[in-house]
């Protein structure tokens, strides 16, 4: 858990490098894919105990939430470009 909000910061840094919508999809899959990183802690919830569970849970999601309304936003910025040029 103490290295979500480091975790958190690459995936903003990677949403912001991305110069196109295919590089966007592979940051999003890195981060948020089926074997994503922020997918695989929610996978390590089971190793807590029951008290630390739901406050890790609601961590995780509100992260996984954050990143994903980046990643929405950089699409709508790289279509509105694409559309633009």
């Amino acid at each position: 858990m103490e290295n979500l909000d480091a975790l958190v910061s690459q995936a903003f840094e990677a949403v912001q490098r991305s110069g196109d919508i295919a590089a966007l999809e592979q940051v999003r899959v890195q981060y948020l894919g089926k074997k994503g990183e922020l997918t695989q802690l929610m996978q390590t919830l089971g190793k807590l105990s029951a008290e630390e569970r739901p406050q890790a849970g609601a961590l995780i999601n509100a992260a996984k939430s954050s990143v994903q309304d980046v990643l929405n936003a950089r699409k709508a910025d790289l279509e509105k470009a694409a559309l633009d040029a």
